[in-house]
C-alpha cells in the first residue's frame, strides 16, 4: 500500500486504526530570498496526462557535504542509500519522492517535462547508459535528458561537491508508466 510508505503515512494509518487523532506536522518554510523559483528556472510540461503537477524550489549559494550521522542512520535502517542531505529522508518521511538537479548543468535554466524521443539514450547515477523509448516520460532541458521521471537522475545533472545552485523538484508522476518504464530499463529504484 503506497499510502504506508512513509512515517506520516503509517503514522496516518495506527491512528484510524485506534480512532486516535492524526496531527500533520508543522511544516515552516522561511523565505529569506529575493525572488521565486519563476523568476530563476521556466517548467514546462509536454505531457499533463503522465504528468499532472511539477514543483520546483530553486536554491543558491548552497554547501554541499554529507548528511548528519543521524540521518544516514535513519535512512539506512529505512533501506535507503544516504546519497543527498534532502530529498530521500523527505521521501521516507513525507512520501513524496523528490529529486535534485544541478542548475548550472540545465541549459537555458528550463526544465521540460516530455516523453523520450526514439533512440534518445541517458547515462543514469549509477553509472549505466539507458535506451529510452517514446512512452517512458523524462525530465529534460532544451538539448538532452537530465533524468527519468519518478526513476533516476542523470548524471548529467547531478549533484557535486562544487555546485553552488540547486534544483529541487516534486512532482506527481503516472504510477504505471514508472512502473512500465523501470521494468522495461531494468531498474528498481527507491
Amino acid at each position: 500500500r503506497p499510502d504506508c510508505f512513509s512515517i506520516l503515512g503509517i503514522a496516518r494509518e495506527a491512528a484510524a486504526t485506534y480512532d486516535i487523532p492524526f496531527h500533520y506536522p508543522e511544516i515552516k518554510v522561511a523565505e529569506k530570498a529575493e525572488g521565486k523559483a519563476e523568476d530563476f528556472v521556466k517548467v514546462t510540461i509536454e505531457n499533463p496526462t503522465l504528468c499532472p503537477r511539477y514543483v520546483a524550489r530553486f536554491l543558491k549559494n548552497v554547501k554541499i557535504g554529507p548528511s548528519p550521522r543521524w540521518m544516514r542512520k535513519r535512512l539506512r535502517m529505512a533501506g535507503v542509500r544516504p546519497i543527498n542531505n534532502i530529498t530521500n529522508y523527505v521521501m521516507i518521511e513525507m512520501g513524496q519522492p523528490m529529486h535534485a538537479f544541478s542548475i548550472e548543468t540545465i541549459k537555458d535554466s528550463h526544465i521540460i517535462v516530455r516523453n523520450a524521443k526514439e533512440g534518445e539514450t541517458i547515462t543514469t547515477l549509477d553509472g549505466q547508459e539507458r535506451s529510452l523509448d517514446p512512452s517512458m516520460l523524462v525530465i529534460a532541458d532544451p538539448e538532452k535528458a537530465v533524468a527519468i521521471a519518478g526513476v533516476m537522475g542523470g548524471e548529467n545533472s547531478m549533484i557535486t561537491d562544487d555546485v553552488d545552485a540547486i534544483l529541487f523538484e516534486a512532482a506527481c508522476f503516472d504510477g504505471t508508466n514508472i512502473r512500465l518504464s523501470g521494468k522495461k530499463l531494468g531498474m528498481r529504484t527507491d
